[in-house]
């Protein structure tokens, strides 16, 4: 009977130390799954960033309003300031 209470605290205790490794194994994948989320987040984030960059340029907002709203600049002897 001490033997059987021996073995059966012993294959207690084995299972225990294999769930805890395959819990480990699980919770590593997904920490690593997380980081490469995290790495294509930054990276789009950045892409962003210098998007924005971009389109704040004065260069590019002329050549958005030229193309999408056929804006033109205006010659200096047809503006005419009105004063109060």
């Amino acid at each position: 009977m001490r033997l059987f209470g021996i073995v059966f605290v012993g294959s207690i205790f084995a299972f225990g130390v294999a769930m805890m490794r395959i819990e480990i194994n699980r919770s590593g994948r997904e920490i690593g799954q997380l980081q490469n989320e995290v790495e294509i987040k930054r990276a789009r984030n950045q892409y962003l960033e210098l998007e924005v960059i971009r389109l704040q340029s004065p260069q590019t907002v002329r050549e958005m309003a030229q193309e999408r709203l056929n804006l033109r600049r205006t010659p200096p002897q047809n503006i005419v300031i009105l004063e109060d």
